[in-house]
């Protein structure tokens, strides 16, 4: 299809282009439009093959803009920040759990080099300079984190173009990093438990649940003292609490009992949450965690590598994927693909198996000795 582009008054109709896994260039079959807010292209999909029904909402954008139906926002005066506020306001009316992380995020970084810059001036210039800055601190993040960063901007920016009247009529490109594969380390259960020993109380019981239960960050944050059931040996985590919006009840074993006794005993009865630092709420502990780490000679381990040691520890133990998964909250078996989970234990099992068919092998006599003729 040949990109058709029709000029409507002073906006423009036309079929996007694309490149196709093969690498050629080829267009939507519906239409797209282009107009113009404070001299600035914008360009919106109408979702529609229809030329008429494609014109008729092209006039309607460019009537609202005549007609300074968008003014009462001032688009041209929005920052940053006020989009960041908008992001926030977001997460926590839809109670994401990943809320804290997104504000710590917003307000340690990005509120600090983007909240004072008007949105309009947002380019992809704007993100490359950005990225540039990121990589040439001294303490160098990953491809992914800055990656990270960067979703919650183009969310932000997102979110505003969202709102009604537009407080953003333009997103730019966001040029993503490649980033590395995935992390492939567990820990020992020697290195377990010199991490633990070096661990203040409050991040001890964390580092215990999730090296035996493989919970995320975020659902131990959420752990409740009166969801510990002792008589029943596990722990409930409501699906309100975790990732994928469904109740688990990972058990109690090991050494678990004793130190979530004695951690609640510890802990003060204002506070209904297991995780606490004398009766103040603890949201991270990436600091204590890292200096634990470097104590025990496994400096750089991430607290969210006790998810995969947990899986290689329950399949050595003998469990089947499905039960693993049922334990640590995963949907699909790709983690086991992911993370080459295998377990020593099913390793020897494969060997003893090829050895026992190479032996079978060797006892089978050449077809010379017995007597077959082709």
């Amino acid at each position: 299809m040949p990109d058709v582009r029709k000029k409507i008054a002073t906006g423009s109709l036309f079929h996007k282009a694309y490149n196709d896994r093969s690498g050629r260039t080829r267009h939507s079959r519906t239409w797209s439009v282009r107009y113009y807010v404070n001299g600035l292209p914008v360009e919106i999909a109408t979702g529609t093959e229809d030329y008429d029904e494609a014109v008729a909402f092209l006039r309607k954008k460019m009537a609202a803009i005549n007609e300074h139906q968008h003014m009462g926002a001032h688009p041209e005066r929005v920052r940053m920040g006020q989009l960041f506020d908008l992001l926030l306001e977001f997460y926590r009316t839809q109670e994401r759990r990943s809320t804290y992380d997104v504000e710590r995020k917003i307000e340690s970084r990005l509120r600090k080099y983007f909240g004072s810059r008007k949105a309009l001036d947002m380019t992809s210039a704007v993100i490359a300079e950005y990225i540039r800055c990121r990589r040439t601190e001294k303490k160098k993040p990953a491809n992914g984190t800055i990656n990270r960063e960067l979703a919650y901007v183009r969310r932000a920016l997102k979110l505003g173009s969202m709102q009604d009247p537009p407080l953003v009529y333009r997103v730019p490109h966001f040029p993503m990093l490649p980033e590395a594969e995935p992390r492939e380390g567990t820990l020992t259960h020697e290195k377990y438990r010199a991490v633990r020993d070096s661990l203040p109380g409050y991040v001890r019981i964390a580092l215990l649940i999730a090296y035996h239960t493989g919970a995320r960050k975020g659902e131990l944050r959420q752990i409740r003292k009166e969801r510990i059931d002792f008589k029943a040996r596990r722990i409930d985590l409501p699906g309100r609490t975790t990732k994928g919006k469904r109740a688990r009840f990972p058990p109690i074993y090991g050494d678990m009992a004793p130190e979530l006794e004695m951690t609640i005993a510890a802990g003060t009865n204002e506070r209904p949450y297991l995780i606490q630092d004398e009766g103040r709420p603890v949201y991270d502990w990436e600091k204590a965690w890292s200096t634990a780490c470097e104590a025990a000679g496994v400096a750089g381990t991430l607290f969210h590598d006790l998810r995969r040691t947990a899986l290689t520890n329950m399949i050595e133990g003998g469990l089947s994927e499905k039960e693993a998964m049922e334990i640590s909250g995963h949907r699909t078996r790709a983690v086991f693909d992911r993370y080459h989970i295998v377990g020593d234990r099913r390793l020897k099992e494969m060997a003893g198996k090829l050895e026992i068919h190479l032996k079978g092998k060797e006892k089978e006599k050449p077809e010379h000795e017995t007597g077959n003729v082709n």
